[in-house]
């Protein structure tokens, strides 16, 4: 069973983190060059929230906030809902199904070392779905 540490292994670290002054705008912009559809907030060490691509629709174009001019501490989510890197994909699924979110921060003693996105955990779950197939094949 895969966990979450294996998910970062393979994608890598890489987090897109910015501050609450960041403009909505700067921010999209920085997740368009990533190509991701979160950015993780935070102030010094601690991390405040994440603002994502639902973020974008419901808080700003949804409420016709202006995001030249709209900082993300105005429109982020908070608290950030985050998993631990020895959590298994199924657990993280179970998760983000039932707080109904797409993106979990990865914490490691209090230090984010990661985020996974609900496309993350869904490749990892098939991914072990295929070697249990594997396997069960070689037994036939």
């Amino acid at each position: 069973m895969s966990t979450v540490e294996d998910i970062l292994m393979a994608k890598g670290p890489d987090v897109i983190v910015t501050s609450r002054e960041t403009t909505v705008h700067e921010s999209v912009r920085l997740m368009c060059e990533a190509n991701v559809g979160s950015v993780i907030v935070k102030d010094g060490d601690a991390v405040e929230g994440i603002f994502t691509e639902r973020d974008l629709l419901r808080r700003v174009v949804n409420t016709l906030k202006d995001p030249t001019t709209t900082p993300l501490g105005d429109v982020m989510s908070s608290p950030v809902r985050s998993v631990e890197l020895g959590m298994d994909v199924r657990q993280c699924f179970r998760l983000m199904t039932e707080l109904r979110v797409r993106h979990l921060a990865v914490m490691e003693q209090d230090a984010l070392v990661g985020m996974i996105s609900l496309r993350d955990v869904l490749a990892a779950e098939l991914q072990d779905d295929e070697e249990i197939i594997q396997e069960m094949e070689g037994q036939a």
